[in-house]
Order: structure tokens, then sequence, then C-alpha cells
């Protein structure tokens, strides 16, 4: 993923009507919250500095609206900020690096199981967790943010959903509907891989594939752990059956090329017009709509035929992957006041619909008040996206995103293991008992912690 230049940019949508959260009550507000409303800068305030580290995001505008909002935060305030970013790979060397050090940025992204992970360096949120739900209809997850020790160590961000994105065109070309479960995956698959136009779903180390692996073993029946979130079940009947299912689908859809994908080629292969069929956000469908990507040997843009549909089905039920992005502040940080007024501010309406829409719609939100929000009807390709959060799960599922959980998920285990089975290296059982000891010797480890 390259970094790309951030620009200011402005919400067009002048037709969503605006509601004040905090109300006119807030005026009155003492303190920095106050002065925010009056636009008036504190005493001294020129002193101090708020540092903000986030991911390189996929959609560029997304970062920009956030560096916005943190620039005009910091402009009423009378503070300096400072945004950064980094790829979300290196982000655990970063977070790491700081935590070590207990010096950095003040306000850090905490995705996934980051809060439980850092739990005793991230500050208790339980208050403000709270105060922004209520005012904005509540949370569709209330575990994500929530550190070992039950409190919010970080506040629910906003999430990333993968539902199955496709060539139309091309499934219909071979007389086929459009896939319900995974099983009707193969069987277009296998024709479509026959003509030119594999599926892409990465054996690799990188976030999608551990999204996609993950959720293709939970709808087969397996999982990580049991959901006392401690007793790890991977080496199982379900599970097994399910890297034979990758294997056949990885020789008969896919080309070798997907055990080095990282998490930007099977969008390139998508819109290159090559690739039939990825597990992936929405990001593929945006980029080739933005770039006019157009279907090769022809004038037709390929943003046009492509679409997205729910998760594929299996026998175990309907399950797909998501990344759950928190945002919490460093116990080390010496304006841990000043970025909890941010975060009071930065989670209002008015500047949640900005960030939502800067993302075109790529950033999903837990507040319940913008689950139904109006961009999601402005195109009939992002239909699904108010019904994803009842099929998709954090990485740890059925239990409860942990830091050994996040420690697989780091070490790309459960991709290995699928690609040790798919490329013949490993028999099913091999590779489902080797993956169990690894990931029980990271359960022990954390264990002691």
């Amino acid at each position: 993923m390259q970094s790309k230049p951030l620009h200011t940019v402005r919400s067009d949508d002048k037709s969503l009507k605006r509601r004040a959260f905090l109300g006119v009550s807030a005026t009155t507000t003492a303190g920095l919250a106050g002065m925010l409303l009056a636009r008036t800068a504190p005493l001294m305030a020129q002193e101090r500095e708020l540092k903000l580290l986030t991911w390189s995001h996929f959609v560029p505008a997304s970062d920009a609206e956030l560096k916005r909002q943190l620039e005009e935060f910091g402009a009423m305030s009378g503070v300096k900020v400072r945004m950064d970013r980094v790829a979300h790979l290196q982000l655990p060397a970063i977070m790491a690096s700081e935590v070590q050090g207990q010096k950095g940025h003040d306000i850090t992204i905490a995705a996934d199981a980051n809060p439980h992970l850092y739990s005793k360096h991230l500050i208790n949120l339980d208050d403000l967790h709270d105060k922004i739900g209520r005012r904005a209809g509540g949370y569709s997850n209330t575990i994500v943010g929530k550190g070992r020790d039950g409190h919010y160590r970080a506040l629910p961000w906003y999430f990333i959903t993968g539902p199955l994105a496709l060539r139309t065109d091309l499934i219909a070309e071979i007389g086929e509907n459009l896939p319900d479960t995974w099983e009707d995956v193969y069987r277009i698959g296998k024709k479509l891989k026959a003509k030119g136009h594999p599926v892409g779903f990465p054996l690799s180390h990188g976030a999608d594939a551990n999204g996609s692996m993950r959720a293709i073993i939970w709808c087969w029946g397996g999982k990580l752990v049991e959901d006392d979130s401690k007793t790890v079940a991977f080496n199982s009947r379900e599970t097994v059956e399910a890297l034979k299912f990758i294997k056949a689908l990885y020789q008969d859809c896919m080309s070798e090329e997907v055990l080095a994908w990282d998490d930007r080629n099977n969008n390139v292969c998508l819109n290159s017009g090559r690739c039939s069929m990825i597990l992936n956000p929405i990001s593929a469908y945006n980029s080739a709509r933005q770039d006019n990507a157009l279907i090769p040997g022809t004038e037709r843009p390929i943003h046009t035929v492509i679409n997205h549909i729910m998760p594929p089905r299996g026998p175990a039920g309907r399950h797909g992957p998501a990344g759950h992005i928190g945002i919490g502040i460093w116990k080390w940080s010496k304006v841990q006041e000043l970025a909890k007024e941010f975060f009071e501010w930065h989670f209002q309406e008015e500047q949640q619909e900005k960030f939502l829409t800067a993302s075109h719609g790529y950033n999903q939100p837990f507040l319940k008040a913008f689950s139904m929000h109006p961009i999601y009807a402005s195109n009939p390709k992002f239909y699904f996206a108010p019904y994803m959060s009842s099929y998709v799960h954090a990485i740890g599922w059925p239990g409860v995103p942990t830091a050994a959980a996040q420690a697989v998920a780091d070490q790309f285990i459960i991709p290995d293991a699928a690609a040790a089975h798919a490329t013949g290296r490993m028999t099913a059982e091999q590779a489902a008992k080797k993956a169990e000891m690894q990931i029980k010797r990271i359960y022990r480890r954390h264990a002691r912690r």
C-alpha cells in the first residue's frame, strides 16, 4: 500500500439533517469543551501537542477527513496536532516499540485485540464509551474495545467487512446465478478458471488471508478456541474438512500466485479483469470506479459489472471476516484530557457523518444511529452493508478478541496451515495438528502474563 499525500475534503451532502449531539447545554460546559464550542483557545495551550497514530487507509479520503478534523480541533483548542500513518502490517511493531519506550503518540488506533493486548497501557474509557453510545442509540457490538479487565480501553470506531465481490457478467456468461454457498463458489469458480478468470482468496501473510481463511473454517464449524476464549479447539473434524475444501478451491479455482499475495493483489486481480471473485471490502469496487478501469478489450468500465453479495454460506452457516477498529489513548500521554475532548468532538454526529461519507461507506460505524446511513441506499452495490454485523466476527470468535488471538493472527498461523495442505506439503490432519500446537504455545504464553 503506497501512502498518498493527504488533502482536505469536505462533505457535499447537505441534504442530510444535522443534529447537535451535545445540545444547547453543552455551550455552558466548563473547561476545554466549552472553549471548543465558543471557538476560543485556552491560555498557554500553544505549548501542548496532540499526536495521533493511525494506519494508512485503503480509502485515502478517509485519512484526509480524519486529518482535517484533527486540524480543525487543534485550531479550535489552540494546540498543535500531528497525525502519522503507517502501513497496517507495520502497526504491531510500531505499537510494541512505543509501549516498550513508554513514549510516542497520545492517541492510537487499536484494532481487533489490541485493547486486550495493551490493557495496562491504555486509559479507561468506560464513561466516554457510555456517553457516546447513549447519544447515538448504542453500539452494534459491545465487545470491541474491551481490555482483559473488562473495561473499555478503546472506543469502537468502525468495522470493515468483507463481502463477496464478483464479476456478474462472467457468471452470467456461463449460465450461472450468483453464488450463495461455498459449494456454489467452487462450482462457478472451477468453470471460470477454465475460461481464464480464477477466484482470488489469498493464502499468504496478510489481513485478507487471515480473514478469508478464518471465514471458511467458521462456515464449516471450525474455530480457534471455545467460547471461554481460553480453550484451544482448532484441531477438529470441522477444521479438517474446511482445510480440505480450501485445497480443492485452491487447486481447481485459483492460481498459485495467491500464495504470495499482499492485501493489494486481490483488488488488482479483480480490477484488472482477471479475477472473477474475491472476498474483500468495497475498496476494490471504489478504486475501480475512481480510476475508471475498463474491462480489457472494451470501453466498458469494470465497476459496472462488479457487485457485492453476502459472504457465502457453509455447512455451519454464513460467517464472514471483519476488521474491528478501535481508537484509544496511551497512559503515558501528558494530554489525556485533551485527547478525550477530541474523541467527544470527533464522535459527534456531524463529524462522524463526514468521516463515514469520506470513506465512501468503507468505514462501517458501530454506532447504531449510523447503521442505516443513506450512503448505503445511494448505491445498490452497497445493499449488504447494514446487515453484515449479524454475520461477521472478530478474531478469536466464538471467544472475545484476546491478546493470544491477536498473536495467532499476527503470526499468520491459520493461512499457513491452509497453504500447507493446499500445496500438498501436509495432509489436512497434519496441518490442523501442527497449527493447534502452535496456537496452544501462544495461549500458554499469554496465560502466564
